[in-house]
Formats: C-alpha cells, sequence, structure tokens
C-alpha cells in the first residue's frame, strides 16, 4: 500500500512539473509572437520607409536618323516618387508619362543626361547616362597629302556618313570650285592647289558642315591656328 501510494506521490509531482514546463514553454512563444516579432517587424518596416531610396533605370534608344533619339526611364523602386527633375546639359527635358512608373521623352542632342528623383520620404537618388548616339559634328580630314600642286585627303563621318554632292571648293577668284575626283568607296578626294588659299566644305548626310582653308603649299589654316593656340596656352605635365 506504501508503494502504490508513493507512485501515486510521484507521477504527481511529474504532472506538476510537466504542466510548470508546458506553462514556461507557452509564454515564452506567447511573449515571442506577440511582442518580440511584432517589434521587429515593425521597427524594420519604420526604418525601410524611413531609408529607403527611389530607383530607377535609363534606357537610351538606337537612332535611325541620326537627329532625335529616344530616352526611357523606369521607376523600379516601390515606394512612391514624389518629384522628378531630368536635365540635358543642363537644360530640362519634358518627360512623357507612357505606363504605371514608365516614362519617356525625345532628345535631339548628345550630352549627359541628369535624372533626380524624391521619393516621398524625402530620400533623393540621381542617375546619369551619357547620351552620344546622334550626329553633332562634321566630316573631318584624314589623311591628307599634297603632291605636284594635287591636295588629296579623305574624308569621313562614322555616323550619318558624307555627303559627297555637297564638296566644293573656293578662292578669291573663284566661288564654285570642283573636285578633280572623288572615291565614294574610300573616301578619297582630290583638288588642285593654285596661287591662291582654297576653302573647301563638305557636309555630312544630316547637313553638319565642315569649312577648312588650305594654303598653295597644301598647309592647312586650320591647323596652324590650333597648334598657335596650343603653344601660347601650355598643359602643365
Amino acid at each position: 500500500m506504501n508503494q502504490y501510494n508513493n507512485q501515486i506521490r510521484s507521477n504527481r509531482r511529474k504532472t506538476r512539473s510537466g504542466s510548470r514546463n508546458d506553462a514556461g514553454q507557452n509564454g515564452f512563444l506567447s511573449v515571442l509572437l506577440f511582442y518580440v516579432l511584432p517589434f521587429i517587424v515593425i521597427n524594420g518596416l519604420i526604418f525601410f520607409l524611413v531609408t529607403s531610396k527611389p530607383k530607377g533605370e535609363i534606357t537610351i534608344g538606337e537612332s535611325s536618323d541620326y537627329i532625335s533619339t529616344t530616352m526611357d526611364l523606369k521607376i523600379k523602386s516601390l515606394l512612391p516618387v514624389k518629384s522628378m527633375e531630368v536635365a540635358l546639359d543642363g537644360a530640362p527635358v519634358e518627360m512623357t508619362k507612357t505606363g504605371l512608373k514608365t516614362y519617356s521623352a525625345i532628345l535631339k542632342n548628345n550630352g549627359v543626361l541628369e535624372v533626380k528623383l524624391i521619393s516621398f520620404n524625402k530620400m533623393k537618388t540621381v542617375l546619369y547616362e551619357q547620351v552620344d548616339v546622334l550626329d553633332d559634328t562634321p566630316p573631318s580630314i584624314k589623311d591628307k597629302v599634297f603632291k605636284d600642286g594635287v591636295l588629296s585627303f579623305r574624308l569621313e563621318d562614322s555616323q550619318s556618313g558624307v555627303d559627297y554632292s555637297s564638296i566644293s571648293g573656293c578662292d578669291e577668284d573663284n566661288t564654285d570650285i570642283s573636285p578633280l575626283s572623288i572615291d565614294r568607296s574610300t573616301g578619297l578626294v582630290t583638288f588642285e592647289l593654285k596661287k591662291d588659299n582654297l576653302t573647301i566644305t563638305a557636309r555630312d548626310n544630316i547637313g553638319n558642315e565642315m569649312h577648312i582653308t588650305f594654303t598653295p603649299q597644301g598647309e592647312s589654316i586650320e591647323d596652324e591656328e590650333t597648334q598657335n593656340v596650343q603653344e601660347e596656352n601650355p598643359t602643365e605635365s
């Protein structure tokens, strides 16, 4: 009988101990679920709302005519953007909204594109993109050779190409001097140089115009002027 009573008392002690352990575990889970986790989540959300910066992606399109191109802006941040400023070399660019978080614009000049995004939490992001797909430079002269009174050179324009029909020359007596020859496959052009300075004019296919004057000795006046400027303003090595 005593042995039976002892077993009952032992089982009661184990039951009470197990109940206390269960109660302790349940209390810990309750604190974790209802106090600790909500505290972490709420403070994390507050930190995100306060410190999150706006994000965007700029895409510069290809140009089919070398005169204009498209610029697309996609907002990639979750928080809404309060204000947006877009400028190309300091000149404002007018944006058109094309979707929920997408904008576009037409660009007609090369330069550095700057996009300023300000989120509703006043955090700011500045994006930069180089625009260089448009043709804003005239043809250039390469491989100049002067021999036996004949000047030869190549015309190059890597974007819209050379308008060979626009090539002409003029001096003090003649306002329209035609080239001796034009090789469109290589860009090689020849002119006869006489006693007067000869000014050569050429355009590319979108109208950028080049003017360069050669002396009767085959020297370029523009090259001489550039060299003199560099000699007067030497840069530090």
